[in-house]
C-alpha cells in the first residue's frame, strides 16, 4: 500500500466524515453483513423501512400529508400492507420541481446536503440529502467496489462530467481529488490530443479501478487500440461504467484493452447510484437504500422476467423522501439466486440514460452531456427561464434546440445557451432557438436532451 492510499483510508476519509457529520464507514460495514442475509430477511428489514419512511412523511411531510389526506390514508397504520403502498399517488419530477418546498420535512434536524440532477431530461431539478442518505449511498458503492477487490484510499481514475464553475472550484476539486487518491478528467473532452494527455497520465497513475460514462471510456480504448499503444500490466481490477447504457461491443473492447472486466453502476441524480453488477454480471439492488417497484402501464407490478417502468422510493433520506418517484427508465425483476452468493434484489435494465456523441466537421467529437451542464449554468444565471429543452443536430454544423419558455428572461437564457455551446463546440455551428409548448416524449416515455440527425464519417 502506498503512503498515500494509505493517507486518504486512513486519515483523509475519516476525518472528512467526522468533519461533515456522515458515518459511512459504520454502515459499509453494516452493508458487507446484511448482503449475506437470507432473502426472507433482506425484504422483511426493507420493508419495515418503507413503512418508516411513507408513515414519517405522512405525518410530517406537506406534501405527502396533503396527497394521503385526500385519498383517506390512515396516519395510524404504522403496519401497512403493500396492497395498501400501491394506492399511494405516484411522483412525477413536475411534481417536484412545482412543489420543491412541500417536500421538505420542517421538522428534521440535521446536515443536509443540496443537489441537482443532470437534467437528461431537459429539465433539472434541485434535491436535498441528509446525512443517514448519504452515509448509506457512499457506502453502496464502496460495497459494490469491494466485491471486485477495489478497497477505500485505492488508486481511482474518472472519466466523468465537469460543471462550467470557476478556478476557485476545480482548484478545490483538484486537492480533494489528490487527497482521496483520485484522478479526474472531463468525458466531455475525448479529442485524440486530450486522449493520449489522458492515457499517459493513466500509465504513470496505475489505477486500480475505472469509474464514468461507458462512452467516454469506450473512446479511449478505441484510441489505445487505433493507435497500437501499449498497454502496461496496470493492475486495473474493474472498469466500472455508469450514467449511461453500453453496448456488448463497447463492453468487449473495452475488457480487452484494459484486461479486467466492466461492471455496470444504475441510478439516478436523485438518490444516486442503487443497483450494482456483481462479477457473476448480475444486477444487485441495494435494498438498504431503496424499494424499487417494476410498473406495466396500467400501474400493476410486473412478474419477473418482464418489463415495466422503475419506480423507487427512498428509505433513508427523511428531509426529502421520495416515495413511487418515477425514474424514467424500464427495467424489470430476476427470480432466483446469484451464484456469488449474495441475497439482495436482482433486476435487470432495458433501457438506461444515454448520451450521443456530437460529431462536427473538423473531425472532432464531444459527448452530448456536455449540454447538460450548459443547461444547468443557463438555469443558475436566469432561473425559470427555459422549462424544458431538446438540442436536435440538424447537419454537421447546424443545431435546433427546442425551448420550453417559462416566466423568466427567456431571451437573454437562450443567448447564454448560444455563448457556452459556441465556446465548447466552435463559433462556425449554426444554431436556431425553436419555442414550443411542450418536448414530446419518445414512444418509450422518455424525453431525450438530445438527437443526432447526424452519422459519423457521413456529414449532411
Amino acid at each position: 500500500m502506498s503512503l498515500r492510499e494509505s493517507f486518504s483510508r486512513h486519515i483523509y476519509w475519516p476525518l472528512g466524515q467526522k468533519l461533515k457529520g456522515e458515518y459511512a464507514a459504520r454502515a459499509f460495514k453494516e452493508l458487507s453483513e446484511s448482503q449475506w442475509k437470507s432473502q426472507d430477511e433482506i425484504l422483511s428489514k426493507q420493508w419495515q423501512m418503507v413503512r418508516r419512511i411513507v408513515n414519517k412523511a405522512a405525518q410530517e411531510v406537506p406534501y405527502y400529508r396533503q396527497a394521503y389526506r385526500c385519498i383517506g390514508w390512515d396516519f395510524n397504520d404504522k403496519e401497512f400492507s403493500y396492497e395498501d403502498f400501491v394506492n399511494i399517488p405516484k411522483i412525477e419530477k413536475e411534481d417536484v420541481r412545482d412543489h420543491l418546498l412541500e417536500f421538505l420535512n420542517p421538522n428534521y434536524r440535521g446536515r443536509i446536503t443540496e443537489g441537482s440532477t443532470s437534467g437528461s431530461t431537459g429539465q433539472s431539478l434541485t434535491v436535498f440529502y441528509n446525512t443517514e442518505h448519504e452515509s448509506y449511498s457512499e457506502a453502496a458503492r464502496w460495497r459494490a467496489k469491494d466485491w471486485w477487490g477495489v478497497k477505500l484510499g485505492s488508486p481511482h481514475v474518472a472519466l466523468w462530467g465537469r460543471h462550467y464553475t470557476g478556478y476557485k472550484d476545480r482548484l478545490s476539486q483538484q486537492i480533494k481529488s489528490y487527497f482521496m487518491n483520485f484522478l479526474l478528467f472531463s468525458a466531455f473532452d475525448i479529442r485524440q490530443h486530450s486522449l493520449k494527455k489522458i492515457w499517459k497520465k493513466i500509465c504513470h497513475f496505475k489505477p486500480h479501478i475505472i469509474y464514468g460514462y461507458p462512452s467516454a471510456i469506450f473512446a479511449l480504448a478505441e484510441y489505445i487500440k487505433n493507435n497500437n499503444l501499449t498497454s502496461p500490466k496496470l493492475g486495473i481490477k474493474v472498469i466500472m461504467i455508469t450514467a449511461e447504457s453500453s453496448s456488448t461491443d463497447q463492453r468487449r473492447l473495452i475488457e480487452e484493452v484494459f484486461g479486467c472486466k466492466t461492471a455496470n453502476e444504475y441510478g439516478c441524480s436523485e438518490t444516486g447510484g442503487f443497483v450494482y453488477e456483481c462479477p457473476e454480471g448480475n444486477w444487485h439492488i441495494s435494498s438498504e437504500l431503496t424499494f424499487i417497484e417494476f410498473l406495466d402501464q396500467k400501474g400493476k407490478p410486473v412478474s419477473p422476467g418482464e418489463r415495466g417502468e422503475i419506480f423507487l422510493t427512498h428509505l433513508r433520506n427523511l428531509y426529502m423522501p421520495l416515495i413511487r418517484y418515477r425514474v424514467g427508465d424500464i427495467g424489470g425483476p430476476l427470480a432466483g439466486k446469484c451464484d456469488c452468493g449474495r441475497n439482495l434484489p436482482l433486476m435487470e435494465v432495458s433501457v438506461a440514460k444515454e448520451s450521443d456523441i456530437i460529431h462536427l466537421a473538423n473531425g472532432e467529437s464531444y459527448m452530448s452531456g456536455d449540454l447538460l451542464y450548459i443547461n444547468k449554468s443557463v438555469m443558475k444565471a436566469y432561473p425559470s427561464s427555459i422549462l424544458r429543452f431538446r438540442v436536435t443536430q440538424k447537419s454537421i454544423d447546424s443545431f435546433e434546440i427546442e425551448v420550453v419558455p417559462g416566466a423568466g428572461q427567456v431571451e437573454k437564457a437562450e443567448h447564454l445557451f448560444e455563448q457556452l455551446m459556441k465556446k465548447q463546440l466552435g463559433k462556425k455551428i449554426q444554431i436556431h432557438f425553436k419555442r414550443v409548448t411542450s418536448v414530446e416524449r419518445e414512444l418509450s416515455g422518455k424525453l431525450r436532451y438530445f438527437i443526432s440527425e447526424v452519422k459519423k464519417n457521413h456529414p449532411s
